[in-house]
């Protein structure tokens, strides 16, 4: 195979796990304890390890297709494995006759183990990954608990994420988050993310297929975490997370400078996005000289 086609591959799976979610240089959360390895402990590095990382797994273990079968397992029905590119080093002779080394990239598919069955682990993944408690935010969880027609919500993995075609927001497992607060505003963040439904408020720029770098994909972004933020000031806990997210907001802001307008547009959105999941009515603005 081509090595412009394996990249293409690479390179497509990649993008199609960006896209479905938060980028994953956002993470306020640690890891599962786990590196993303093969069944043998071996961990993933570079490309590798980036794309593997943004698998929704609870456990980063992946092995093949073959390996499953024979630890006498078997692939789920319908599950699609993750491209791992590796080089192989091909020895030919030239011309001239020279030997010449040649690497080729190539790749092969691996899948995690929650997607194969009858598959007993090594003792080597079975030691406990110590958690922190988590204590719940009243303030918080009465407005998740208060959002109408809202979302699935689905615990594991390292990523968070809300997935249109589910309807369906992914998060870590709380006690992974460095805070009770930093939990509520990245749950807040895919729940605005939510309201972009067409069961909801039907925004374009989560229903009409956009792509990573695109302008409706930042816009998307802002909107998101400008409402995360309006949210969580309606609890009270908007200063722990506010460096954060001024940091979030400005990564994307300025990759659209040239769109004076678009702050405006995002804030607009997210206003919207935050009273849906609060539960406000929105009220007609009224002209400062007209108020008694």
């Amino acid at each position: 195979m081509a090595q412009d086609s394996v990249k293409e591959i690479v390179v497509k799976r990649l993008l199609e796990a960006m896209e479905k979610g938060v980028c994953p240089w956002r993470k306020p959360w640690k890891d599962s304890g786990l590196k993303p390895c093969n069944i043998a402990g071996r961990k993933y590095s570079g490309l590798n390890w980036f794309i593997l990382s943004l698998m929704p797994y609870a456990k980063p273990i992946y092995l093949t297709f073959n390996q499953a079968k024979k630890m006498g397992g078997s692939v789920k029905k319908g599950e699609k494995g993750v491209p791992v590119i590796f080089w192989k080093m091909l020895v030919k002779e030239n011309a001239q006759g020279v030997r010449e080394t040649i690497p080729m990239l190539r790749y092969y598919t691996v899948f995690n183990i929650s997607q194969v069955e009858n598959i007993t682990l090594p003792k080597r993944f079975s030691a406990p990954v110590p958690e922190r408690e988590f204590t719940p935010i009243e303030s918080a969880e009465k407005i998740y608990e208060g959002m109408q027609n809202r979302p699935a919500l689905a615990f594991g993995g390292d990523r968070a994420c809300y997935i249109p075609a589910m309807d369906e927001c992914h998060m870590p497992e709380k006690t992974q988050f460095e805070s009770e607060e930093h939990f509520y505003a990245t749950l807040f963040h895919e729940l605005s993310h939510s309201t972009g439904h067409t069961s909801r408020l039907n925004r374009k720029e989560v229903m009409g297929g956009t792509f990573l770098g695109s302008h409706d994909y930042s816009l998307e972004e802002l909107v998101a975490e400008m409402s995360s933020a309006m949210i969580c000031a309606e609890t009270g806990i908007e200063q722990p997370i506010l460096e954060n997210s001024a940091a979030y907001l400005n990564s994307w802001y300025s990759q659209l400078s040239k769109d004076p307008g678009m702050l405006i547009t995002a804030a607009s959105k997210a206003q919207k996005a935050a009273d849906y999941i609060i539960g406000k009515v929105e009220e007609e603005e009224v002209p400062a000289d007209e108020v008694a």
